[in-house]
């Protein structure tokens, strides 16, 4: 018999006449050790019992077996999300033979974002989706007599913050990108509405009569940094919308795509990742930051805003331009007019200064 490193003995239960039950642990990695004895005290403290298939152990087959093969990279990380951060934790140490309603409930009540706020409510709505899928396989493949997931109640969700830039940070992004290198990028999301992921494969040939031709997107896969390339989010994502020239003239006319590496190639999402930032950085000083050795002590710039704020604010000009339902369903790729009339609907502060300074110069 070996003899271990590192061992243990847990209580997981008793027998008829009081004895205890125990589990042994030991390895020779403390790392390993100290994992299987949280996972067995996790256990025995919500009732379970080592041996049992659990839920944790389901859910990851469950993913691989169903999911995994089905969807693009992008739903996949969604799937490995709420798998590793919500259903993992919270019941995965549980047989999945004895999970009961109100467990499930509570996973779903309890469920928070990775800054502690709660979920969306369209996270909440694919967390559910996903435990209800897990549990009504198990129970289909005989793991489960029946599934605890009927009558699932919704929680209580965050709405999800989605806004249009003031007239003030446009125009700081505006004078920025008139001189940083990222610039024609975020105009191509601003005074063209294109998604990130549209961005990143486009170039001259995508430019017709002066329109420019949105067929293509990229996504990059949770364990890869390399663009693949796909058609656009929807069928509805395949569009010409008008190219301004004064951005034309920005863009660069020597390579395949207006955006790459400096071999040529289409940019990574780390490279993605750091344009953003350095654009981002730049605003930031440009609306007068607060800076210590180079370091930003106090934004001067929302710093929750990211590239969607731009597309969000191209739909919310394009009604400010009087540019009819309809046609702007179209420019901005939307699949639902319903998306494209929520935005259209949402009356900003700015909006209502900008109406009484008009009245208040014609008076």
């Amino acid at each position: 018999m070996p003899d271990y490193k590192y061992k243990t003995s847990i209580v997981i239960g008793h027998r008829p006449d009081g004895r205890p039950i125990r589990k042994y642990i030991q390895d020779n990695s403390k790392m390993r050790f100290d994992a299987k004895v949280r996972q067995v005290r996790a256990l025995t403290e919500r009732g379970g019992a080592p041996g049992k298939t659990t839920v944790e152990e389901w859910a990851w087959q469950w993913f691989r077996s169903y999911k995994a093969p089905r969807v693009g990279a992008s739903q996949r990380i969604n799937y490995e999300t709420h798998i590793r951060l919500r259903i993992a934790p919270t019941l995965g140490a549980l047989p999945i033979a004895d999970v009961k309603p109100f467990q499930v409930q509570q996973l779903l009540n309890e469920a928070r974002t990775d800054d502690g706020k709660p979920l969306g409510a369209g996270t909440a709505a694919q967390l559910r989706y996903i435990v209800r899928a897990i549990f009504e396989q198990a129970e289909i493949n005989g793991l489960i007599v029946a599934s605890p997931c009927r009558n699932l109640e919704m929680p209580v969700t965050r709405k999800k913050e989605r806004r249009s830039l003031t007239h003030e940070e446009e125009d700081i992004v505006r004078k920025v990108a008139e001189y940083h290198y990222a610039g024609p990028w975020v105009l191509l999301m601003l005074d063209c509405g294109l998604r990130r992921g549209e961005t990143v494969p486009i170039g001259w040939q995508d430019i017709k009569d002066g329109l420019l031709q949105i067929s293509h997107s990229v996504e990059y896969k949770s364990d890869c940094n390399q663009p693949t390339l796909k058609d656009t989010k929807t069928a509805a994502g395949v569009r010409f919308v008008p190219l301004p020239d004064e951005l034309a003239a920005m863009l660069d006319k020597k390579s395949r795509y207006f955006f790459h590496r400096k071999d040529g190639r289409m940019l990574t999402a780390t490279g993605l990742r750091r344009m953003w930032a350095s654009f981002h950085r730049a605003c930031d000083r440009a609306a007068g930051a607060e800076i210590y050795r180079n370091k930003i002590i106090t934004h001067a710039f929302d710093p929750a805003i990211t590239p969607h704020y731009l597309r969000h604010t191209y739909c919310s000009n394009l009604r400010r331009q009087g540019v009819d339902l309809k046609t702007a369903q179209y420019l901005m790729g939307h699949s639902d007019i319903a998306t494209t009339a929520n935005i259209y609907s949402h009356v900003t502060e700015d909006d209502i200064r900008k109406m009484q300074e008009a009245k208040d110069a014609a008076d």
